[in-house]
């Protein structure tokens, strides 16, 4: 498990870094308050112990700004405070702390709430897995997607950062389904989805669209990056193995993606940005399939 202490105390690397890292827990310090947030959005750990006495920015400024971004605001977070700052604690709770520590530290004391916070995160997730997940492939459906999608369209609006859209589709998907069956069709989904989780980054969203159709989100990632990304994903696929019948059948198989930018600047609703990113995928597969179009204006 990975945790990030931001703090700029010697205590919070020497003796909570120590006792952590003791017990096996990947750790990672982030001294300086201006590079907390960078931090986790580089390193995505699984929980941030943030020292309630950090300032410019502050500790507070800091946790809401995790809470109200769409990829960290999942993230637990554990203040270090004083037993006796009662105001800093409750507006740290409403602000959507977890809990807190005192010193001095108490490595049993915070092993032992560590693990509760992550005993509670993993049910709540299996929970949001039932409620969020495609069925047979385990990628997020198309109703938790919209929701995330409206989340991050407001968050590039607000800190104008880019936000771009993938849509990519199984290029000759009804041949597959055809000629080796549907169940055959259903393995080469799976292990389509398993190749797009292997090369996308962890905040990216992939979600399964409809049919062989899938989309993906990538936050504050520009049209260069996104163009990038796509190739890299179009690779995998054409030079991956895909198997199906037990084993017995190699496939080839391609892709084909549209991409679309939102530059946060300008008025777009959803449903245009993901028409961008479908007209773009339409001449992909127009232009001959396994290639990737840019949306132009």
């Amino acid at each position: 498990m990975k945790v990030l202490i931001a703090g700029n105390a010697n205590d919070a690397k020497d003796v909570l870094g120590k006792m952590l890292l003791d017990e096996g827990y990947e750790c990672i310090f982030a001294e300086n308050s201006r590079e907390v947030i960078d931090r986790v959005y580089a390193e995505l750990p699984d929980i941030i112990i943030l020292d309630a006495n950090l300032s410019m920015p502050g500790s507070l400024e800091i946790l809401s700004q995790l809470k109200s971004a769409p990829s960290t605001r999942d993230i637990p977070v554990i203040l270090i405070a004083s037993k006796r700052a009662h105001l800093k604690l409750t507006k740290g709770y409403e602000l959507g702390a977890y809990d807190y520590i005192s010193r001095p530290f108490f490595k049993q004391e915070i092993l032992a709430r560590i693990s509760n916070i992550t005993f509670a995160c993993d049910r709540v997730k299996e929970l949001e897995k039932l409620l969020d997940r495609d069925y047979l492939t385990g990628l997020y459906n198309r109703r938790f997607f919209m929701e995330r999608f409206l989340e991050e369209m407001a968050w590039s609006v607000r800190y104008k950062e880019p936000l771009s859209i993938m849509m990519l589709d199984i290029d000759f998907f009804k041949k597959i389904n055809d000629t080796y069956g549907h169940g055959c069709g259903d393995e080469i989904l799976k292990q389509i989805s398993s190749a797009l989780l292997s090369v996308l980054r962890a905040e990216d969203i992939v979600a399964r669209y409809g049919g062989e159709e899938f989309i993906i989100l990538l936050p504050n990632t520009n049209p260069e990056g996104a163009l990038t990304a796509a190739e890299k994903l179009r690779v995998t696929v054409q030079d991956g193995n895909f198997l199906c019948k037990s084993g017995d059948i190699r496939l080839p198989v391609t892709i084909s993606i549209g991409v679309t930018t939102f530059n946060g600047e300008t008025e777009l609703s959803p449903d245009r940005l993901i028409g961008q990113a479908d007209g773009a995928l339409y001449k992909a597969k127009e232009g001959g399939r396994n290639r990737v179009v840019v949306y132009k204006q």
